[in-house]
């Protein structure tokens, strides 16, 4: 990015570390584990993916990464856009919509997928993506403090996407918490990494930005912008994942099928309408230079 090129440069290692990661999961086809039907602790019998960089997930989990996979590759077209072609606080937008997104998709594989030999890849992007978010929220804040961007529609917007997440994810997990089972899907998983990225991180997240925004504080958009480009890109990624998990086999009931995807596409199609509303309001900001404290 020419208005901080440190910056650019990590960004162009995430594209070129994520690129390498998507190249492995989606072509590499590695040696098959010797058994694809495994027993978990808990007696019930899993069957493995059995193929690719994700051959010892269970098929549900790995299917699911794959289907990430084809999304992430637009994330990092945008990334890659914004450090190319784009200047001033439109660029710093569009690089934080892209790396909230980068930044969700590699800490769910560093967290929830099995130990493989493209663990430390992800591990990587995910500390890269962690720094850049902070290196470009530092270069933004700034140039948002003299733009007069959007607030009503964005707080309702992060309250409804906060809210919401508490609602879809909280109640079910407690209600199996209370019976002492681990929930649908859980597999060879010890514990639900999906639920804390969505639970711990993005619905306080979501709260805290809507807070920020209300108080006409600049912070609030340099948080919100990245949720924004997070929630927007899961809504073709659970479709795709779903699509993919049903072509394998895997039944859903009407309820599964239509309940995420329902869920999914009202989030995400409302992020597009906030994000036009951030690009009108950006549209006539002015170039500006890197911030003193992020050079």
């Amino acid at each position: 990015m020419r208005d901080d090129p440190l910056l650019g440069m990590i960004v162009l290692m995430v594209i070129a570390l994520g690129g390498f990661a998507i190249w492995s999961g989606l072509t590499w086809l590695g040696a098959q584990p010797p058994h694809l039907e495994v027993v978990t602790a808990r007696g019930e019998t899993v069957l493995l993916f059995g193929q690719g960089a994700y051959r010892l997930n269970p098929e549900f989990m790995a299917l699911a990464f794959r289907a990430q996979d084809w999304v992430m590759l637009v994330a990092l077209a945008m990334a890659g856009w914004s450090v190319v072609a784009m200047r001033g606080p439109r660029g710093f937008a569009v690089l934080l919509l892209a790396l909230g997104y980068i930044f969700y998709g590699y800490s769910t594989l560093a967290f929830a997928a099995e130990l493989d030999w493209l663990m430390p890849v992800h591990a990587a992007i995910f500390t890269l993506t962690l720094f850049a978010l902070w290196r470009a929220g530092s270069d933004a804040r700034a140039g948002f403090e003299r733009i007069t961007l959007p607030r009503g529609p964005v707080v309702a917007y992060l309250l409804l996407a906060g809210l919401g997440t508490a609602a879809a994810w909280g109640p079910p997990l407690l209600s199996d918490l209370s019976v002492g089972q681990e929930g649908q899907f859980f597999d060879t998983r010890t514990t639900q990494a999906g639920h804390v990225l969505r639970l711990a991180l993005l619905m306080p997240l979501c709260l805290v930005a809507a807070g920020l925004v209300l108080r006409r504080n600049a912070l609030g958009h340099v948080i919100a912008l990245p949720l924004i480009g997070c929630l927007l890109l899961l809504f073709p990624a659970r479709i795709a994942a779903t699509v993919f998990q049903a072509q394998a086999g895997i039944e859903f009931t009407v309820a599964e099928w239509v309940g995420p995807i329902v869920g999914f596409a009202v989030i995400g199609l409302l992020a597009v309408w906030v994000l036009r509303l951030y690009l009108v309001a950006l549209r006539q900001a002015p170039v500006m230079a890197a911030t003193p404290e992020a050079a």
